[in-house]
């Protein structure tokens, strides 16, 4: 199995209840929401930004990092990965994958390099032996409620197709498979490191810092899994219909297809602060979700007169709070899949667990005053009567919401 050698360079009612330094353009203004100086930004300005990336794919060969590939009139079948990240060996602990044609020697020498997600070039250029050419990508993305970002590096590239401050998308060639100046047989080293590298080197080497196994998995993403666990994601400039709760401020908003089509106040649940972590804390969820029911009154039962004039459930819980769920021990494996197993064909997961349930919109018995104090159900969004008549109308079914903090 071919190593990369050591680089020393020390250089969220229930109503069922009661080198550059990589961080070069982290201040980047990529917004397109301003349209001159004096325009006050968007309130949602980061959620809406056209950088997001909607999903990762594999480096090499088709978008799987499957795939044949021809040299010297010959071809080969797949790829596979000869170092993984955290693994040790005796040039230090690896910090990604080395991905290496079936062909094995140089037969994968010249093959192409694709980006794994749309991103921002923050660095091109040539580090020297061991590392050759690099180029490091910015990318940003949505997981659940969160905006994240992340970094990822190809190293011993043969040659560079970018320049720094170009968007590049998903799967668009970046470079070609190298030796690393001469250091090694041809393969890619392909990093992906997390949000808190933003300010080490392009070329830093943990190992050359005396950087343990746990430092080194605290501060990279395993690619492969990374890429396997994010191959979709949610970009709200790119979806048909997506709504987004934002608790801080008692505002729901609609857009389609990237415009804004409508802003509603909301009140909170009567324990506003922070995520909903099991039944009864009546707190309303954070996390991305989606419109799995609607009803219109009227209602039956001792609290329908607080549903007012329609109901519409949410996907609580998702994947993630099954999973914080299961971790924390509030539900067994079991619950765990049946929950995940609901939501991944877009059915109702299960609302009787410890995490709680039947949790959506709804209106309320009277109309309610927006006064930024309106905490008032047990774990869902309030609307107005009269907003939700309206909203109710206009909201399809496996539309997502998101709610944020």
């Amino acid at each position: 199995m071919k190593k990369c050698l050591l680089i020393l360079f020390i250089p969220l009612i229930s109503c069922t209840e009661a080198m550059p330094e990589i961080n070069d353009s982290l201040t980047s203004d990529t917004s397109t929401f301003a349209a001159n100086d004096s325009t006050p930004p968007h309130p949602l300005q980061s959620w809406l930004d056209p950088m997001l990336a909607d999903g990762f794919d594999f480096p090499v060969g088709n978008k799987d990092g499957k795939g044949s590939y021809s040299y010297l009139g010959e071809t080969y079948h797949g790829w596979y990965i000869a170092a993984n990240t955290g693994e040790h060996y005796d040039l230090g602990i690896h910090t990604g994958e080395d991905w290496n044609g079936n062909g094995g020697g140089n037969s994968d020498l010249g093959q192409p390099v694709y980006a794994i997600g749309k991103g921002k070039v923050l660095a091109a250029s040539n580090f020297g032996i061991p590392w050759g050419n690099i180029v490091v990508l910015e990318h940003r993305f949505i997981e659940n409620n969160i905006i994240k970002k992340v970094f990822s590096l190809y190293a011993h590239l043969e040659s560079i197709l970018p320049v720094v401050g170009d968007t590049i998308t998903r799967r668009q060639q970046i470079g070609t498979i190298g030796t690393g100046d001469g250091a090694y047989p041809a393969h890619l080293h392909l990093e992906i490191r997390k949000a808190s590298m933003a300010y080490y080197p392009v070329d830093y080497w943990p190992s050359a810092e005396e950087k343990d196994q746990a430092w080194v998995l605290d501060h990279y993403e395993a690619p492969s899994s990374f890429i396997e666990q994010h191959r979709q994601l949610t970009v709200p400039l790119q979806e048909k219909q997506i709504v987004i709760a934002v608790k801080h401020t008692y505002q729901l908003y609609l857009f389609e297809h990237g415009v804004e089509k409508a802003i509603y106040d909301i009140a909170l649940s009567q324990n506003p602060i922070g995520h909903k972590q099991q039944q009864g804390d009546n707190r309303l969820p954070e996390g991305a979700y989606r419109i799995i029911q609607k009803s219109r009154a009227p209602f039956s039962g001792s609290v329908a007169e607080f549903f007012g004039v329609a109901w519409m459930r949410i996907s609580y819980p998702n994947n993630y709070d099954a999973k914080a769920g299961y971790r924390t021990k509030l539900i067994s494996k079991h619950e765990m899949e049946k929950i995940i197993a609901a939501n991944n064909v877009g059915k109702e997961p299960s609302k009787h667990t410890k995490l709680g349930g039947g949790i959506g919109i709804h209106g309320w018995a009277g109309e309610w005053v927006a006064d930024g104090t309106q905490h008032l159900t047990w774990g869902c969004i309030s609307m107005n009567n009269s907003d939700l008549d309206i909203f109710y109308d206009l909201i399809e079914l496996q539309t997502k919401i998101i709610i944020i903090k």
